[in-house]
């Protein structure tokens, strides 16, 4: 699972030797939810974001895969996959809608990242697709040339561009590098190690390489009003519960040339924090800096075990 295959990478920088033989030692527990949707409105609109988590077929997953350029030495699958979709719905109050969605598919065994592709609807639609290889990612931007084509499906857009990003050498600071969306899904695992010294992993984020610190500024209280179903059965929960709080830090990696965007999670932005239950690592808020709207705060509204 990917948090076994990222335990190295914790441990490189983990700052006692007994905590980073405890990270490598773990057995990962499974992940506890299936689905998560969470909502920010406020008098601006209203932002949805919807977290998925699938285990495609060895058939699905042959055909979504692309062969990339010989240069990026691209990654093979390995017998398991996961595939994790964001999908992000920004509803202005003047009506205009703009949707994305985000497909990542991994090696669920060593966590490394081998496709993802983002998908932008609304005002100016775009398709990136992005495969990982093993010293660079490779990247295939779609835009429709006109208004006929805007109706048709990403692969009949002939606006087309390729770019490739370098990624870094294996080494102590970044022996494993993985995609940004992957970072909820490290966080939400009860085996992964948070403490007041800062952990660091290396994340890719669209055209760069991030140092993203995780830190926890200890424990606060949250009041909950959310709709669990499990089972098949609806649930609503409507609580106070202890929290642990999650601090994100992050910075280019040394060598980025020009300027850089903010690391990004789910669509937030700059200074990036998460409220998860104490008990099975949930995540109940998530405030961050949308473009458009400032800081806002996705709060849980459904979770699907």
């Amino acid at each position: 699972m990917l948090l076994g295959a990222i335990a190295v990478a914790t441990a490189a920088v983990t700052a006692s030797a007994a905590e980073s033989h405890r990270t490598n030692t773990l057995t990962p527990t499974p992940l506890n939810w299936h689905n998560l949707e969470l909502q920010d409105a406020g008098v601006l609109g209203s932002v949805t974001t919807r977290i998925d988590q699938r285990k495609p077929t060895v058939t699905e997953v042959q055909s979504i895969l692309v062969d990339g350029p010989k240069q990026i030495s691209q990654r093979v699958a390995a017998p398991r996959i996961q595939e994790l979709v964001v999908s992000n719905t920004i509803q202005l109050l003047l009506g205009a809608k703009i949707e994305t969605q985000t497909r990542l598919w991994f090696n669920a065994d060593d966590g490394l990242p081998l496709q993802l592709i983002r998908m932008r609807q609304g005002s100016k639609p775009s398709r990136k697709l992005y495969r990982f290889g093993s010293n660079r990612v490779y990247r295939l931007r779609s835009n429709p040339a006109n208004k006929a084509e805007t109706g048709q499906p990403p692969e009949h857009w002939s606006q087309t561009s390729e770019s490739f990003y370098p990624l870094p050498d294996p080494d102590r600071e970044c022996p494993a590098i993985l995609e940004s969306s992957q970072l909820l899904t490290l966080l939400s695992n009860p085996d992964q190690v948070l403490s007041e010294q800062p952990v660091a992993l290396c994340m890719f984020d669209r055209k760069h390489v991030y140092r993203v610190g995780l830190q926890s500024l200890g424990r606060e209280q949250l009041d909950v009003d959310y709709l669990q179903v499990s089972a098949g059965q609806e649930t609503r929960i409507r609580r106070t519960l202890e929290t642990l709080h999650v601090a994100l830090t992050s910075r280019p990696l040394k060598g980025v040339q020009g300027d850089v965007e903010p690391f990004s999670l789910l669509g937030l932005k700059d200074e990036i924090h998460l409220l998860l239950s104490e008990s099975g690592r949930i995540p109940l808020r998530i405030r961050g800096q949308v473009t458009g709207f400032g800081v806002i705060d996705l709060e849980l509204k459904k979770l699907t075990r």
